[in-house]
């Protein structure tokens, strides 16, 4: 395997993240594992995400293991995800706004989008997935975009992971997802005084003061 770690970064990445990826890249690097990491800023996330599948095919890289800047791993993820032995296989990740709802679909029609909420115990097929991790030969990249002249284009609807996806599912390739892998999504909270309030009044209940 000759892997492409792409990160299609914004300005600034959660210490969270940055602590992740290290631990990550130590890992490879401790396993002499052949691998590189581009980041590619931007605030047209698709064009970003074609660039680095660009990037992929034209360095002869074998994998691209794509990763969001807001997500948190441990650093066994590339091992985790290559356990499916799949060609584009996705872990469990959730938005990182209420409902928190999955990441993951089992039908990607716009009439009935139908989300994932309960995971098998073993790898399983889904519909479409986001690309906040996301480890893919880049012989479907290469397949995508030249079928199609882009890879990551959105479509009326859909997003450009989703957009990818409906791609990719039209050439006849398989998505699948590994219950193993469980990605923490980065999110924020707006903290009033209530909030402080309320959380005294717990911890009082509690005993804890």
């Amino acid at each position: 395997m000759k892997l492409m770690i792409a990160v299609p970064a914004r300005d600034y990445m959660h210490v969270d993240f940055v602590r992740s990826l290290t631990d990550l890249l130590l890992r490879l690097k401790s396993g002499n594992a052949d691998f590189e990491l581009r980041l590619c800023p931007g605030t047209l996330v698709h064009v970003a995400r074609d660039n680095l599948a660009g990037q992929a095919i034209n360095g002869n890289f074998t994998h691209v293991l794509w990763l969001d800047d807001d997500m948190v791993f441990g650093p066994e993820l590339l091992d985790d995800l290559q356990f499916s032995g799949k060609p584009f296989v996705t872990g469990i990740c959730h938005a990182r706004r209420t409902p928190y709802n999955s990441c993951l679909f089992s039908d990607l029609d716009l009439n009935h989008l139908t989300r994932i909420e309960e995971y098998p115990v073993n790898t399983f097929e889904v519909a479409g997935c986001g690309f906040a991790c996301v480890l893919i030969s880049t012989d479907i990249l290469k397949e995508v975009m030249l079928h199609y002249k882009t890879a990551f284009l959105p479509m009326k609807g859909y997003g450009e992971d989703l957009a990818f996806c409906l791609r990719a599912r039209e050439l006849g390739h398989h998505i699948y997802a590994e219950p193993g892998v469980r990605l923490g999504h980065i999110g924020h909270v707006v903290i009033y005084q209530e909030d402080h309030d309320k959380y005294m009044r717990d911890l009082e209940n509690q005993g804890g003061i």
